[in-house]
This record gives C-alpha cells, structure tokens and sequence, in this order.
C-alpha cells in the first residue's frame, strides 16, 4: 500500500509539473519588460537577410536557422538571443508601419539606417502570449535615429 501511495503521488506531482510547464510561455532572451541589449548594426542586418533569405532557398518548407548558424554570422561574441530579436523588428515594421519606413525603402530594400536605428533604439522584450499595443520599442525615437542621414554606412 506504501508503495502505491508512493507513486501515486509521483505520478501527481509529475502531472503538475507539466501542467505547470505547458501554462508558461518560455522567455526569449531577457525577462519581459526589461531592456533589449544594443548590438551591432552589421548583425542586425545580417540576421535580418538570413531569415529573408532562407524562405526563398526552401520553398514551401518550414525552416528555421539555429543559433550556431547565426554565431557565424555575427561578430564574435555577439548576443545572438539580442541580434536575432532586434533583427526582427523590421520585418513587423515593414509588415505594419511600411508607410513609415518609406523615406528608407526602395524597391524592398532596407537602407542602412533602419538597421542602425533597429540595432540601437530603446527596446524591450516580450513575452509570448502577453498582449501590447505597438512595438516593444519607442518609434518616435527609431525614426530619429534613422533620421541620421540614408547615405550613411553602417560602419559609421
């Protein structure tokens, strides 16, 4: 009976676990709400082409790009889980506020600019499932940042 009772409870507990672990969404990179680390520009966009690109090379699959491929990408060092977050960014602008980035757009193209205002702006995490109104960043200071001037490089 002992010993009934013994894996009953583990069985439970076990059950609440996962329970517990299925109700709460996994955190990407920091605690939500809390700041995004600034990154280089030059990760940002390369990120940024890798997950535009990708789609194309595998038409009609589901893919995904690990972290090793992204750390070879980036500079040494970089804060991947911050690259690849920021590096999303212009994708929802291009996909909700496109009329926005116009002065920094041609034909598809994203200007250097958007890239170092993206790896830059005061940004905050999310956490999945949690609704928001706009971006987890200040647009009003992004678009001063791209503001700096279209013909600059990134490097600058």
């Amino acid at each position: 009976m002992d010993d009934e009772k013994f894996f009953r409870n583990i069985d439970e507990s076990l059950e609440n676990w996962l329970n517990k672990e299925r109700l709460e969404p996994p955190n990407f990179g920091g605690e939500p709400g809390t700041s995004v680390p600034e990154v280089e520009p030059e990760d940002v966009r390369a990120v940024w082409e890798q997950g535009r690109d990708l789609p194309a090379r595998y038409p009609g699959q589901q893919v995904a790009t690990g972290g090793c491929v992204l750390e070879s990408i980036c500079k040494p060092n970089a804060d991947i889980q911050a690259v690849a977050y920021r590096a999303g960014m212009p994708s929802l602008m291009t996909s909700f506020a496109a009329h926005q980035l116009e002065p920094w757009t041609k034909d598809g193209q994203l200007d250097d600019a958007i890239f170092r205002a993206t790896a830059k702006a005061r940004m905050e995490w999310m956490r999945v499932g949690i609704v928001r109104k706009g971006f987890p960043m200040d647009m009003g200071e992004f678009l001063r940042l791209c503001g700096g001037g279209k013909s600059e490089a990134i490097e600058d």
